[in-house]
């Protein structure tokens, strides 16, 4: 076998999977379906599923993976409903960073989303996009996110004071948006560990003096010896 005959195979599989995906694309039969919920510790959980309409009884449809690195707060898993095939990614106690590392993840459907989540201060902000310029008309995409406190602003569907609710179309380029206010909480943190310390010094004074009070010399002074 020559050298070059292992990689112009590979080249071959790989042509052959992107133009089977491309025809599933253009056909419209993708399903895709994003639910993330964030809590006041700023650690973010949720799923994501990625699927296209059953063929034979060997269908599996598209697979999505995760990075090594988050394989013990993130699992895939297959899932199927209502006709539909794929896979579903499970994700919990991420932090922002992780986050945007798991909606990265790669899988077999072309088109692309980057979600980031970036705190200043007491203000979070959500911000994204969807390219989904290579992806046929009929598909159905869905992103909702539910934060720890009231949206303030948004470019998606409120469906609650704190949750929104984002639906791309095919064939476009979306962007999505959202602020929030909820305080930090290594600040919070902070705060506690700023409290207990003066409690503790507080109360350590306390016992100081009250040793000190019964400690002292009780014993009568000369000049207070009645004759």
């Amino acid at each position: 076998m020559s050298q070059t005959a292992l990689p112009r195979r590979a080249r071959t599989a790989v042509a052959t999977l992107l133009l089977a995906t491309l025809a599933l694309l253009l056909s419209g039969c993708l399903r895709t379906e994003v639910d993330v919920s964030i809590n006041s510790d700023d650690r973010v959980s949720g799923r994501m599923i990625v699927a296209q309409r059953g063929g034979d009884d060997d269908t599996v449809g598209p697979q999505l993976r995760i990075q090594d690195s988050l394989r013990t707060r993130a699992r895939v898993q297959p899932w199927t409903d209502e006709g539909f095939v794929g896979s579903e990614l499970i994700f919990s106690d991420l932090s922002f960073a992780d986050f945007r590392q798991l909606a990265l993840t790669s899988s077999d459907v072309p088109g692309s989303f980057d979600v980031r989540l970036t705190r200043n201060g007491s203000d979070v902000t959500l911000t994204g996009r969807a390219d989904l310029r290579n992806i046929g008309d009929g598909a159905q995409i869905r992103i909702s996110v539910t934060f720890p406190s009231s949206v303030e602003s948004t470019n998606g569907d409120q469906t609650s004071n704190r949750s929104v609710t984002w639906t791309p179309s095919a064939g476009q380029l979306s962007t999505f948006r959202a602020e929030t206010r909820y305080t930090d909480p290594n600040t919070r943190s902070f705060a506690g560990w700023a409290g207990f310390v003066i409690g503790a010094s507080v109360a350590a004074a306390v016992v100081v003096g009250a040793l000190s009070w019964f400690s002292r010399n009780r014993s009568p002074k000369p000049g207070d010896l009645v004759h």
